[in-house]
C-alpha cells in the first residue's frame, strides 16, 4: 500500500510542477504589461473660443489624480489647449504661459501702433478704420478677417515650438487631431500631420474674424462648425475609453434675439451645440463626460482668461468619482509623465538667418527688421517670435512664418514673410460727419491710393481723393534714399477747396470759398519709430472767393502766388490716433514765404502743439497746449489760424475765431461709463474738458483778453471709427452741441493734428 501511495504523490508533484511551469510565463507577462494592460484614454477637448481655457483647470485635475492620457483631439481653443499637451508641455507650465499672454495684445490688437515706423504712422493718421484694402483685377478686396492674426500665430509656434520638427502628429508624445472645416467643400478635415502651430491655427479660424489657413489647396476654418467635440476622432485614434470636455454657456432668452443680428449669432451657436450633443450621445458608461459651465464668459471674452481656468477645475473634480478607477500608482504615473514631459524653454543658438518667398518686397529691407536672431547668439523661441512680429508691423505682409531648418547651415531660422495678396495697389477708405446746433453739418468721404514698392528701396506712389465739406486731390511719390528708410524724398502736388465761414463777434456773416494749389519737394528723415522731420519747398497759387455775405470782412477775390519754404515736426506715441489712451503727440510747423520765386507774399509763421495722454486706474487723463504766431509779415487770409470746434474750443462753433496769432490750454479727464469690447479696448466714455486761451489780431478787430470754456463729452471708438458728443459753454457767452464721428470735419488749427 505504500507504493502505491507514494507514486501517486511523484505525478501528483510532477503535474504540479509542470502547471506551475505553463503558469509562469503568463504571469510573468501580465506583470511586465501591467501600464499597457490598461484602457488607452483618448482626451477630448471641445471648441469655444476664450471659453476653452477651462481645458487647463481639467488637465490640472487630472494631473492631480494621476491620470494618464494616450493620445488627445481637439477642436479651436481645444485643440490650442490640447496640442500644447500632446507636444509634452505639462498642465502647470500650459497654465502660466496661457496667464502671461497679453489677450488684448494678441487678439485685440492693442499697442500694434507702437510697433509700427514713423512712417506709417503718419500715414495711417488720416484713417479712423482699420480697413486694410487692395485691388486686384479691378476688384476691391481685402484680408479674409478682420482681425490681424499675426501675433496668434506668434503664440501658437511658441507654445509648441519643440515640435517643430515633427511633421507626424503620431510621433508627438500624444498621439493628436486637430479638426477644422474645408470652406470650399462643406466637409470636415482631420488634421494628423504637417505643422503643429498651422493646424492649431486652422482649426480656430473662426469664419469672418481670423483668415482662413490654405493648406493643400483647402480653405480652412474653424472645425466647430462639423464637429466641435472630436468624440469620434479620438476614439478612432487610441481611445479605449473617452473622457470628452465641453464647455455649456447657458441658452439665450427670448429678449436676447430681439435683433437680426443677434439671431444670426444665435444660429451658429446652434449649429455648433447641435453636432457637439450628437458626439455626446455616442459616450458609453465606460466613458466620462466632463461639461463645464461657464456662466456669462463668452467665446470673446479673452480677458477672463483667468476666471475661465478655476471653472474647468470644479467641473473635473465633480467628476472625480468617475475618473479615480484610471488614476495610476503615484511611481507609474511619475514614469509615465517623466517619458512624455518636454522642456522647450532653453535658448539655442542660431547658425544663421535667412529670408524667403518675397517677390516685390527687397528682403534686405525685412533683414533690417531682425534684431535678436543675428548670427551665433543664443535665442528662445519668444525672441524667433518678435522678430516675425517686427517684420509685421513693416506693413506689407499678411502673415509671417518662420521656421528652424537644417539646410544648408545647422540651426538655420528661416522667415517666410507673405506679402499682401490684395497688394501691391493698396486702399484706404474713410467716412467723417460733424453736426452742430447752428446748422453747420459737414461730411466728408475719403480715398487713398497706395502703389507699394514701386522703387528696390521701398518707394511707394499715392494718391488722394475727397470729397464733401472740404475738397482735396493729391498725387506723390514717396522715395526713402536707402533700405532702413532713414532718409527721403517726397515730391507731391495737392489742391484742395475749403468752405469757410467767417463770423462777426459771434454772428455767422459770410461764406468764403478758399482753393489753394501747389506743388511740394520735401527732405525727410525718421527719427526711429517716434519721430519724423520735413523741410519742404513749395511753389503754390491761391485764390479766395465770396461766396454769401458782405465783402467788408475780407477782401472779395484774390489770387496770389507762394514761394514758401515749409519745416515740419511730428513726434507720437500714442496708442490709437482718436481718443488715445495713452502717449504723446507733438507737432511743430515753420512757413516762409517770399519772393525768392516771383512769390507775391511775404511772411513768417510758426505754429506748434502738445499733447499728453496717461491712463488713470481705468480711466484716462490729457492735457494740450498749442500756439501759432505772425512772426513777420501780413499774413494771407488762408493762413490765418481758425479756432472754434469740437477739437480746438468746444463751446464755440466751428472756425468761430480767426487771427494772426493765438494760444490755448486745455485739460481733459475722461471716465470709463461701460466697457462695450474690452478686449479691443472699445469702452464708452463721460468727459468733462477745460479750456482757456486768446486770439489775437481777429479779423473782426474783437479784441478779447480771454477766454474760458467748459465742455462735458460722451465719446468712444467704434467699426468706422470714433465719435465724440460735445455740450459746451465758454465765458463770453457761446455755447454749442456738437458731434464728430469717424474723420473730423478740419477746423483750421494744428490742433486738426489730434485726431
Amino acid at each position: 500500500m505504500f507504493e502505491p501511495m507514494t507514486f501517486s504523490l511523484r505525478w501528483l508533484f510532477y503535474l504540479f510542477a509542470l502547471v506551475f511551469a505553463l503558469a509562469t510565463p503568463a504571469l510573468t507577462y501580465a506583470q511586465t504589461d501591467q501600464p499597457t494592460s490598461r484602457p488607452r484614454i483618448g482626451l477630448v477637448l471641445g471648441g469655444g473660443g476664450a471659453k476653452g481655457a477651462a481645458h487647463i483647470g481639467v488637465l490640472r485635475v487630472l494631473e492631480e489624480m494621476n491620470i494618464p492620457v494616450d493620445c488627445v483631439a481637439g477642436t479651436s481653443m481645444g485643440a490650442l489647449v490640447g496640442a500644447t499637451y500632446a507636444a509634452g508641455v505639462p498642465p502647470e507650465l500650459i497654465e502660466s504661459q496661457v496667464l502671461a499672454v497679453d489677450w488684448a495684445a494678441t487678439v485685440g490688437g492693442q499697442g500694434d501702433r507702437d510697433r509700427m515706423s514713423i512712417r506709417r504712422k503718419l500715414q495711417s493718421r488720416p484713417y479712423t478704420n482699420n480697413l486694410d484694402l487692395g485691388i486686384r483685377n479691378g476688384t476691391i478686396m481685402g484680408s479674409g478677417g478682420l482681425l490681424n492674426t499675426q501675433r496668434i500665430d506668434d503664440l501658437l509656434r511658441t507654445l509648441v515650438s519643440g515640435a517643430r520638427g515633427i511633421e507626424d502628429f503620431d510621433d508627438l508624445p500624444l498621439p493628436f487631431r486637430a479638426v477644422a472645416t474645408d470652406m470650399v467643400a462643406g466637409e470636415m478635415v482631420v488634421l494628423g500631420n504637417g505643422d503643429l502651430s498651422i493646424a492649431m491655427r486652422a482649426s480656430m479660424a473662426v469664419p469672418g474674424a481670423f483668415t482662413p489657413v490654405m493648406l493643400n489647396g483647402k480653405v480652412l476654418a474653424d472645425g466647430g462648425q462639423m464637429r466641435n467635440l472630436p468624440v469620434d476622432i479620438a476614439r478612432d485614434l487610441c481611445g479605449d475609453v473617452i473622457i470628452a470636455v465641453s464647455l455649456a454657456t447657458p441658452p439665450p432668452t427670448a429678449a436676447d434675439l430681439a435683433s437680426g443680428l443677434a439671431l444670426a449669432g444665435r444660429s451658429i451657436d446652434v449649429m455648433i451645440e447641435a453636432n457637439s450633443r450628437a458626439q455626446l450621445a455616442t459616450l458609453t458608461e465606460q466613458d466620462v463626460s466632463i461639461v463645464v459651465p461657464m456662466g456669462d464668459i463668452g467665446s470673446g471674452s479673452f480677458e477672463r482668461v483667468p476666471d475661465a481656468i478655476p471653472l474647468g477645475r470644479v467641473a473635473a473634480l465633480a467628476k472625480s468619482s468617475d475618473l479615480a478607477r484610471f488614476s495610476l500608482p503615484p511611481e507609474e504615473y511619475a514614469a509615465w509623465r517623466a517619458n512624455i514631459s518636454r522642456d522647450y524653454s532653453k535658448p539655442g543658438k542660431i547658425a544663421e538667418v535667412t529670408v524667403v518667398g518675397l517677390d516685390r518686397v527687397n528682403p534686405e529691407y525685412v533683414r533690417e527688421a531682425i534684431v535678436l536672431t543675428r548670427p551665433d547668439t543664443e535665442v528662445t523661441p519668444g525672441d524667433v517670435a518678435a522678430d516675425a512680429s517686427r517684420i509685421y508691423a513693416l506693413g506689407d505682409f499678411e502673415k509671417v512664418q518662420y521656421r528652424v531648418v537644417d539646410t544648408p547651415v545647422p540651426d538655420t531660422v528661416e522667415f517666410h514673410p507673405f506679402e499682401k495678396s490684395w497688394g501691391p495697389n493698396f486702399v484706404n477708405l474713410d467716412l467723417g460727419l460733424g453736426w452742430g446746433n447752428d446748422g453747420d453739418i459737414g461730411l466728408l468721404v475719403r480715398g487713398e491710393h497706395r502703389r507699394a514698392w514701386v522703387t528696390d528701396l521701398g518707394g511707394e506712389w499715392h494718391n488722394v481723393i475727397q470729397i464733401g465739406t472740404d475738397v482735396e486731390l493729391k498725387t506723390g511719390l514717396y522715395l526713402p534714399l536707402a533700405l532702413n528708410q532713414r532718409f527721403f524724398v517726397e515730391p507731391y502736388l495737392r489742391s484742395t477747396r475749403y468752405f469757410e465761414d467767417i463770423y462777426d463777434d459771434g454772428d455767422r456773416l459770410a461764406e468764403y470759398n478758399f482753393i489753394e494749389n501747389y506743388g511740394q519737394l520735401d527732405l525727410g528723415v525718421n527719427v526711429g519709430k517716434q519721430a519724423q522731420l520735413r523741410l519742404g519747398i513749395r511753389q503754390g497759387w491761391n485764390e479766395t472767393k465770396l461766396e454769401t455775405g458782405p465783402q467788408d470782412l475780407l477782401p472779395d477775390e484774390k489770387n496770389t502766388h507762394e514761394s514758401d519754404i515749409v519745416i515740419k515736426g511730428t513726434y507720437d506715441t500714442r496708442d490709437v490716433v482718436g481718443l488715445p489712451n495713452r502717449g504723446n503727440l507733438v507737432v511743430a510747423r515753420y512757413i516762409s514765404s517770399g519772393s525768392w520765386l516771383d512769390g507775391d507774399e511775404s511772411y513768417d509763421t510758426a505754429e506748434g502743439m502738445a499733447l499728453a495722454v496717461l491712463p488713470f486706474r481705468r480711466d484716462v487723463i490729457s492735457a494740450f497746449a498749442a500756439g501759432g504766431i505772425d512772426i513777420s509779415g501780413d499774413m494771407p487770409t488762408y493762413r490765418r489760424y481758425r479756432l472754434g470746434g469740437i477739437l480746438s474750443f468746444p463751446g464755440m462753433q466751428r472756425q468761430q475765431l480767426r487771427g494772426d496769432n493765438y494760444w490755448l490750454l486745455g485739460t481733459d479727464y475722461k471716465w470709463r461709463l461701460s466697457d462695450v469690447q474690452s478686449l479691443f479696448d472699445h469702452a464708452l466714455y463721460g468727459g468733462v474738458r477745460l479750456t482757456t486761451g486768446h486770439v489775437g489780431g481777429r479779423v473782426d478787430d474783437v479784441d478779447e483778453d480771454l477766454i474760458t470754456g467748459l465742455a462735458l463729452s460722451l465719446s468712444g471708438r467704434t467699426p468706422i471709427g470714433p465719435f465724440l458728443l460735445s455740450l459746451g459753454g465758454t465765458d463770453n457767452n457761446s455755447w454749442a452741441i456738437q458731434l464728430a464721428l469717424g474723420r473730423p470735419i478740419r477746423e483750421g488749427s494744428i490742433l486738426d493734428e489730434i485726431w
